[in-house]
């Protein structure tokens, strides 16, 4: 039988990336990611939902995070899902689910070019 995990969107990145490097020096990149379905209602009314996605880069992935995500950018982002818990501050257990880019297998790619800001000319 075979399985596979994997996942593959297109959306606009919803906040700059949060670097930090590992101990093993490598980096590691946290970033949401929305995704937005239009469809039309049984009242021929035009509507939208956005389906926001947790995204973890680790490697080279990361690199490519740190230098060219910023908020609202378009992105081909491309990983495995996992899940993971967590204890909050309070002391309940927290389950997120998110997308891992890392390896051969997992990539982030910009879908437009960088704009240009007034420090760039």
């Amino acid at each position: 039988m075979l399985n596979v995990n994997r996942a593959t969107l297109v959306g606009y990145a919803g906040r700059d990336p949060e670097i930090r490097t590992l101990p093993s020096g490598d980096k590691a990149a946290r970033f949401t990611l929305a995704t937005t379905e239009r469809f039309r209602r049984k009242d021929g009314e035009t509507a939208q939902a956005t389906q926001w996605h947790r995204i973890a880069a680790f490697g080279a992935a990361a690199g490519t995070v740190e230098r060219r995500v910023r908020k609202g950018v378009p992105l081909l982002v491309e990983g495995r899902i996992e899940d993971r818990t967590y204890e909050d501050p309070a002391g309940g257990e927290r389950r997120i689910v998110e997308i891992v880019v890392a390896g051969p297998r997992g990539m982030v790619n910009v879908l437009a070019g960088r704009k240009r800001e007034a420090s760039d000319e």
